[in-house]
């Protein structure tokens, strides 16, 4: 029986109509929201073939960038729905095509438009590592124009963490925009390759061709390793003084973001670009006038804010910021529009959490478990992905998949647990065999579900249980004991 959806068929708050692309495990389908009349982009996410442990652990991280991700010029994530066979995956529609297709349109572009978008595609860089993500797979093909001028980098599957000073190993991607050092098999920096993509990405758009390209796999990399590239007449000496410092096969002299931004090329472009929202960092701004128009869908002003401040990504979510998509499409200002150049994010004072807080937080269930390698590891060992030698094609990258509410895969329920200390092999609640060694991450697969009660019983049953009236004597005894040293003048017995 085929999973496949029929055309203007509906799912929760969705009627599906046309597709729009292909992924690796399943269909991206254009679709329309029913409350807001706004249309939306669903990935349809089929279970059965999440088969290996690698393509759990890709799903899982990439649902966790795509949930912490919130900028003007990156896809936004909205909502999840999931059933027993697949996960829906709710995201931004941006309908102006791939940079790929404007590029080959128009032959090549021109310098006053090529800064506009680089200078877009280097502020999304810049904040990707601001949250120490690295994309691994910036090209034209994964940047979408949304309206004149603007662009969104999507497709994070390649995409990973890291922390400072970390420096990746694994060479994945497409080969044409690879740096060297991947390339070579050296343990590279993960803002340095992503600048070294945006570099090829800004010839391609000057020069309307790549700048390496060969059909044979061997002489590509010849070329790319050693940086052999040639300049057309018709690119002008400044854009070409900056790509030829952004494409430098050495890392360590490489332009940095602050170098490119203060080159003479980029004097043409002094238009203020948004910095975006760091969650749990800046406070998530919220439009009062779209909170009250959510009444009329039987929502609660309250709850509707709750779930904004605590950037939930359910169906409340999703009206309120397509209510609000569609109040500034319309003409109209809002405080809560990040992609306005008047836009300052603000950051979250330090305080408690309430006990309101706590119990809209805790509605939200957790992803699956992914446990980090040793901080003391100086190199992760990422998710193992195919690099095989394809050109403009990428490697394993069509699988925008995000989940919202921990989705059960392939039947087998991951669920997040602590580290702890105590020795599991004297307990029967998990099998060492079970616990599976992957490269970066390691997740914990329980054989039988666990009493949280025994669990709790095993602990508290190795110290002695006191009530509050022991310690309260207890508290009295050494009062008078300390009275009685003071009046006879014995010393002070020794605790």
């Amino acid at each position: 029986m085929s999973n496949e959806l029929p055309k203007n068929q509906s799912i929760g708050q969705y009627i599906f109509s046309k597709t729009l692309g292909q992924g690796t495990f399943g269909k991206v389908k254009l679709a329309t929201h029913i409350l807001t009349g706004e249309k939306v982009a669903i990935k349809i996410l089929e279970k059965q073939k999440i088969c290996d442990q690698s393509d759990i652990e890709r799903v899982t991280k990439e649902i966790q960038i795509l949930k912490k991700v919130r900028h003007p010029n990156l896809v936004q994530l909205y909502e999840i729905i999931e059933t027993p066979k697949q996960l829906f995956l709710v995201m931004e529609y941006v309908n102006g095509g791939e940079l790929f297709d404007y590029i080959v349109q128009n032959q090549r572009i021109k310098d006053v438009e090529a800064i506009r978008f680089y200078s877009q595609l280097i502020s999304g860089i810049e904040y990707l590592h601001k949250l120490q993500i690295v994309h691994r797979d910036l090209k034209p093909e994964n940047l979408i124009l949304e309206g004149r001028g603007k662009i969104k980098i999507i497709d994070f599957g390649l995409s990973n963490f890291y922390s400072t000073d970390e420096l990746l190993k694994t060479a994945c991607g497409s080969p044409c925009y690879a740096a060297p050092e991947m390339i070579a098999g050296k343990k590279y920096s993960g803002l340095q390759v992503d600048i070294w993509s945006s570099g090829v990405i800004l010839f391609a758009m000057l020069a309307g061709y790549l700048p390496f390209e060969d059909p044979n796999t061997s002489q590509l990399y010849k070329k790319i390793i050693s940086g052999d590239f040639k300049f057309p007449k018709y690119i002008s000496g400044e854009a070409k003084d900056l790509i030829k410092n952004i494409l430098n096969v050495d890392p360590q002299k490489r332009y940095t973001i602050a170098e490119i931004r203060k080159h003479c090329w980029f004097s043409f472009y002094n238009q203020k670009i948004p910095t975006g929202l760091i969650v749990a960092q800046h406070r998530i701004p919220i439009d009062p006038e779209i909170v009250k128009q959510m009444i009329q869908y039987g929502i609660q002003n309250d709850y509707a804010e709750k779930c904004v401040e605590t950037n939930r990504h359910n169906h409340v979510t999703t009206t309120y910021y397509l209510l609000l998509k569609k109040h500034i499409q319309a003409g109209n200002k809002s405080i809560a529009d990040i992609n306005s150049e008047q836009f300052e994010p603000q950051r979250i004072s330090i305080r408690q959490s309430t006990h309101t807080d706590r119990k809209y937080i805790n509605q939200i269930n957790p992803l699956p478990l992914i446990q980090r390698k040793s901080r003391h590891t100086q190199q992760r060992d990422d998710s193992p992905v195919d690099t095989k030698p394809r050109l403009n094609i990428s490697v394993n990258t069509h699988n925008t998949i995000q989940q919202q509410q921990s989705p059960t895969i392939m039947n087998q329920s991951v669920d997040v647990k602590r580290k702890d200390m105590r020795d599991f092999q004297k307990t029967t609640l998990l099998e060492t065999s079970l616990l599976q060694q992957s490269n970066d991450v390691k997740i914990l697969k329980l054989k039988t579900p666990v009493s949280r009660n025994y669990i709790m019983g095993d602990y508290y049953s190795r110290f002695e249980r006191k009530s509050r009236n022991q310690d309260r004597k207890k508290s009295m005894d050494q009062d008078q004991t300390c009275f009685r040293t003071f009046y006879k003048g014995s010393p002070i017995p020794k605790r």
